[in-house]
């Protein structure tokens, strides 16, 4: 679940910066037209780019940061009590292991 989900949100990041990429073509493709029009849409097209490319890398680095505090939290905990660690895990595999078998049945 956890992989699926990791996945799915790299497979969106992906997305997004794709689309960052073509906004940033249509800039540079509206740069050569000089229409008065379409030189406001490119400047307010460039500020939303950068915007976007900006609230992006906040976002990724929220995720790196969060991610590395979870994973310092969680050693931490399981360090300062291991056989509680021992227990929730064993539980989570009996309850994951009920689960499993009760959805084969069906």
């Amino acid at each position: 679940m956890m992989e699926r989900t990791a996945q799915q949100t790299a497979a969106l990041a992906d997305e997004l910066r794709n689309v960052m990429r073509q906004a940033e073509k249509l800039v540079l493709a509206l740069s050569e037209d000089r229409d008065e029009a379409l030189v406001e849409l490119r400047e307010r097209l460039s500020v939303a780019v950068a915007e976007g490319k900006r609230r992006m890398a906040d976002i990724e680095e929220q995720a790196r940061l969060f991610k590395d505090t979870a994973g310092r939290a969680v050693d931490q905990f399981v360090q300062d009590n291991p056989w509680t660690a021992v227990g929730v895990s064993a539980a989570l595999g009996l309850i994951l292991g009920a689960w499993l078998a009760s959805d084969h049945r069906e």
